[in-house]
């Protein structure tokens, strides 16, 4: 199946991955995103627009269990591979932020004129992804209904730099850091407090700079990835609550 969106975009569906989501591909911005779609058994629905890590790509485990999660909930979720991440090519262009920036609103135009979304959209983001995901909310709060965002930084590139500076050579892009939030509202920020990568801490300073209702779930014994299954399972059950607090509340669009 071929559809095209008005903003250029193209979906091509070619058959159910191995978790069972329908296998995309997305056409935004002279690139191809490779995404998967989780549908509930009632559409239209609400979206999870899921985004990855730095390192990460939309196949871990994590992300499979998450959308398997929102689906139970009824809602759809859709997960893609970055630029140059997973089964996605890499492209010329802009830096690290304001290319998977630019990834992550074409995978939002593109929920919102899929048969499937009722209009309602949630972020999920993880590590960067939860970074990408606060700036969209920050930016596009009239979009977004809520957001949740598992061990992000407060600061790209504090780790990492000399990797980063080889992989991109055209810089970071820009915003790299979150001082500037103003307007984002909605949020579950989600940390665990043996984060190897991210400072705990980071999500108290992010926490601070954002809009009522918000709520910073801190685990105790957590890591970066949050891999301990207990933490993982409370971690995916406070998500889906969020979302179905802050989502389904809302009137479609």
């Amino acid at each position: 199946m071929d559809t095209a969106g008005s903003n250029g975009s193209k979906e091509t569906s070619s058959g159910l991955d191995a978790a069972g989501g329908a296998q995309l591909s997305i056409e935004a911005h002279g690139s191809v995103l490779s995404a998967v779609a989780h549908l509930p058994a009632r559409v239209p629905a609400p979206v999870i627009v899921c985004s990855h890590g730095l390192f990460s790509a939309k196949e871990s485990p994590k992300f499979i269990a998450l959308c398997e999660a929102f689906c139970r909930a009824g809602f759809c979720a859709l997960r893609f591979d970055f630029s140059g991440c997973g089964k996605s090519p890499r492209r010329s262009g802009p830096g690290l932020v304001d290319g998977r920036k630019r990834d992550l609103a074409a995978a939002i135009a593109f929920a919102l004129k899929q048969p499937w979304s009722d209009g309602r959209i949630g972020l999920f983001g993880s590590s960067l992804g939860g970074y990408l995901s606060l700036l969209e909310a920050d930016t596009h709060p009239e979009l977004l209904c809520a957001v949740v965002s598992w061990s992000a930084p407060f600061e790209v590139g504090a780790k990492h730099g000399e990797e980063l500076s080889a992989m991109y050579p055209e810089g970071l892009g820009s915003p790299t850091n979150l001082a500037g939030l103003t307007g984002a509202g909605r949020v579950l920020l989600v940390h665990g407090q043996s984060d190897e990568v991210v400072p705990w801490r980071d999500s108290v300073r992010i926490y601070r700079r954002l809009k009522d209702p918000k709520k910073l779930l801190l685990l105790r014994t957590a890591d970066h990835r949050i891999s301990n299954a207990s933490w993982r399972n409370t971690a995916i059950r406070e998500t889906v609550e969020w979302f179905l607090v802050h989502i389904s509340g809302a009137a479609p669009f």
